[in-house]
């Protein structure tokens, strides 16, 4: 009988492991501050200085399911299948076109930082992301104060948990520092979006071209689709804020998405994700952990670098 329960144990985790698809399944639960310390913060302190460790943070406001770890491009999909279509992918071209598109933001990145190409795009996301929010980006940091300051936002009362991701390499080919490498891995960038299921079945078939009519039909079908994605990190700052708040890019690429999140098996193998629920009653203590040891990171310097220097430079004048 134990055997068969055990059978059915191994039958369940290997499940769960396949249909992932929010890191519940690296979901660790932080109830106290001996258990924040022992799991997060001493970690952090230890390994502070190693240069080959490469730990990554990042912060949410709230434990939600409709918060997923999604890149703020595919967010919404309905910005991007504009004319009702079933299906759009998502590649070099479709961003290059979709800046454009975007007033005169295009037209003025030209002309302060330089011509754009599908072979030159990533400081253009770089700065959509940081000024515009939207990208095929997603925020991580090296620092865990800065990730703790997002997701507690000065707050002094919380209703709900806040979420804490954590990321290490464990294949440096899905990380670089290079902006060679980093331009490749966007003119590669390839996700192919679905507009929901009824959506689809209200468009006319006469709308629509032959081949998103033959792929909006193999969906239909059950036709194998590749929905978990490969994760790429890119440690290459390219503005002030970004260094100061040891910004790193997370990149989700080769996957179709059909729902609101993914399946993150593949995620998982290229990187360590772990995802910590931490108790709201002991947010105020981790306010003060930011305000005694990184006052300069603290939510309202976050984006005032002069404000956060001062505080560095000038510690007895803030208490």
């Amino acid at each position: 009988m134990d055997s068969k329960f055990s059978i059915l144990n191994d039958l369940s985790k290997k499940i769960e492991d396949e249909l992932d698809f929010d890191f519940s399944v690296n979901e660790i639960r932080i109830e106290d501050m001996q258990q924040f310390y022992t799991l997060i913060k001493e970690p952090f302190d230890r390994d502070f200085g190693n240069q080959d460790r490469k730990l990554f943070y990042r912060g949410e406001r709230i434990n939600d399911p409709a918060r997923p770890l999604m890149p703020t491009l595919l967010r919404d999909r309905k910005k991007l299948l504009v004319k009702n279509e079933p299906v759009v992918d998502i590649n070099c071209d479709f961003l290059l076109n979709y800046y454009k598109d975007m007033g005169e933001f295009y037209n003025i990145f030209r002309r302060v930082f330089g011509d754009v190409t599908r072979y030159r795009l990533y400081e253009l996301c770089a700065f959509a992301q940081h000024y515009l929010d939207i990208s095929p980006f997603i925020d991580f940091t090296k620092s865990l104060y800065v990730s703790l300051s997002f997701a507690l936002k000065g707050r002094q009362e919380f209703e709900n948990d806040i979420v804490l991701y954590t990321a290490e390499i464990e294949d440096t080919d899905n990380y670089t520092k290079d902006i060679v490498t980093a331009e490749c891995w966007l003119n590669m960038y390839n996700v192919t979006v679905y507009n929901t299921p009824g959506q689809i079945r209200r468009i006319r078939t006469t709308d629509l071209a032959t081949e998103a009519l033959r792929r909006a039909k193999g969906l239909a079908e059950g036709e194998m689709i590749e929905t978990s994605p490969k994760a790429r990190l890119i440690d290459i700052p390219t503005n002030d804020f970004t260094k100061y708040q040891q910004g790193v890019f997370l990149l989700l690429t080769d996957f179709s998405l059909l729902h609101k999140s993914y399946l993150t098996k593949n995620v998982r193998k290229e990187f360590l994700i772990k995802k910590y629920i931490i108790n709201r009653d002991i947010c105020p203590q981790l306010l003060k952990i930011i305000k005694d040891e990184a006052p300069w990171y603290e939510y309202e310097c976050l984006f005032d670098i002069k404000a956060a220097m001062r505080r560095a430079a000038y510690p007895e004048n803030h208490v």
